[in-house]
């Protein structure tokens, strides 16, 4: 986690006499936004779901199974969000067409109340999904997953 921090730090502190444009995306963040405590919070969240004396990659199955099978849809997408570099999401959607698909996704943040902005990792491309389209959710480990993962059409 330092490194990326540290990269932010060498590029957000380079040969800009002003802020780089918002262009950049993540690039034009604030240090600060970065910092190492938001890092360990993040990392705090996550280990939380392993039980004491247990490494979280040790209990990152266990994870799984209890998400799948107790967790609410808003649940399970916080729990991809804060670790997506070990989570991701199998959802069933239904597009604007009525279309029913099987869909993998990393989420990447709520976009409003009633929807979310993730990486379908089906079309390779970042997609906003309504929650009142969505059905049975699945967390993943992001480990299983090589893109492009195959559309699966369910009707």
């Amino acid at each position: 986690m330092t490194k990326r921090v540290t990269a932010v730090a060498m590029i957000s502190t380079s040969k800009f006499d002003s802020p780089p444009p918002r262009s950049f995306g993540p690039l034009s963040m604030s240090v600060a936004t970065l910092s190492p405590a938001t890092f360990d919070a993040s990392e705090q969240a996550t280990t939380a779901f392993a039980p004491s004396g247990e490494t979280f990659a040790r209990s990152h199955g266990r994870v799984c199974d209890r998400a799948n099978s107790k967790w609410s849809p808003a649940k399970v997408l916080r729990a991809a969000m804060a670790d997506s570099d070990r989570f991701v999401v199998q959802l069933d959607y239904v597009d604007s067409k009525g279309k029913r698909t099987r869909r993998t996704v990393s989420p990447i943040r709520f976009a409003a109340s009633d929807r979310f902005l993730g990486l379908c990792l089906c079309r390779e491309e970042p997609r906003q999904f309504h929650l009142s389209r969505c059905s049975n959710f699945q967390l993943l480990d992001a480990d299983d997953v090589i893109m492009p993962v195959e559309m699966v059409e369910l009707d």
